[in-house]
């Protein structure tokens, strides 16, 4: 398992409400109250533009995100919560862990797990956060339902904290009274949804489980030189299943998602480095990049700069990428 890293981020007290925009990772990171995210690679350009408004109740925060999307990263929920997420808008496709994401879904994690995220376009979610010292009722119902998901049928769920969350947006910070009928709509509304239905066990097609297997193998080789015909032979699956499954989980084909990847590790090493220490042409090639015109054109369409420009840039990332990442300790040295 990749390593967890600590972020310092935005601290909340009781009855606070927090509005904050990003557009870039670590602002992202660093406004994400309680939440660690870390690992992060960009898919697409623009990838971390977005928005949170957060409330932090006595026993529950509620936060909406609207991002733009095409990022991938790790994260863990705020400590000590189980948190169930409403999913308010997938408008492509999107993935937590084994778990592809549909609008209307109520995902339930829990705090004691890394989660990997990943979304190739616009999203809009809202997280709940309950303490696990709080309801304990709710926390058992909850619990049951972890990694699994349920329905918010006529987005019931979805449009109460919404509404919460634009009402209460001027009036901060809330007094304790207003805090507590907030909370109890949100469990009355909680409860009423897991009395209702069984939680659903994420499905996937055979290939679609295979390649969700490969993704995580892949933070293992990505010194490699990879293909979809050897991918394709070692995990014994259609190149065209593998095609169509990657497609149906992060909106990408095989190649777009190996090269992705390695244009991250190529970026973060670039960021981290300086000219005397090193050159793109060493960097880009460690990563398994040989045609360095096809790669200079690929890192300048994901970036917006030339790979050169990076280099003399050499700012520090927060998450670490290359000491925290990746798994192949050759690369770490």
């Amino acid at each position: 398992m990749r390593s967890k890293k600590n972020v310092e981020t935005t601290k909340l007290q009781e009855g606070e409400y927090l509005e904050k925009e990003f557009d870039n990772y670590i602002e992202m990171a660093k406004s994400a109250v309680d939440w660690t995210l870390f690992c992060s690679y960009q898919l697409k350009p623009n990838f971390s533009e977005g928005v949170y408004k957060i409330l932090q109740l006595p026993s529950m925060q509620i936060a909406y995100t609207d991002m733009q999307g095409g990022i991938m990263f790790d994260y863990v929920a705020p400590e000590e919560c189980i948190t169930f997420s409403a999913m308010k808008n997938i408008s492509e496709k999107a993935c937590i862990d084994q778990m592809k994401l549909e609008t209307g879904m109520i995902v339930v994690t829990d705090d004691k797990k890394i989660y990997n995220f990943i979304c190739s376009a616009h999203v809009e979610l809202i997280d709940v956060s309950l303490r696990k010292n709080a309801d304990p009722l709710l926390l058992q119902k909850l619990t049951q339902g972890v990694d699994k998901y349920y329905i918010d049928k006529n987005k019931a769920l979805t449009v109460l904290l919404t509404n919460i969350i634009n009402e209460f947006a001027d009036v901060s910070p809330l007094d304790k009274e207003t805090s507590m009928q907030i909370e109890t709509e949100i469990t009355q509304a909680i409860l009423q949804i897991l009395d209702t239905q069984e939680a659903h066990i994420p499905h996937f097609t055979k290939s679609e489980k295979i390649t969700l297997e490969i993704k995580r193998e892949l933070f293992k080789h990505m010194d490699h030189k990879m293909t979809v015909e050897s991918l394709s032979n070692d995990y014994n699956i259609s190149m065209k299943s593998l095609q169509n499954s990657f497609k149906s989980l992060f909106g990408l084909k095989p190649t777009q998602f190996m090269r992705l990847l390695k244009l991250n590790l190529v970026h973060h090493e670039l960021m981290q480095s300086k000219p005397s220490e090193t050159t793109v042409l060493k960097v880009a090639q460690k990563w398994g990049f040989a045609h360095m015109g096809h790669f200079s054109r690929h890192y300048t369409e994901l970036y917006g700069e030339n790979p050169s420009v990076t280099l003399r840039t050499n700012i520090s990332m927060i998450d670490g990428m290359k000491e925290h990442c990746v798994e192949r300790k050759e690369e770490m040295l």
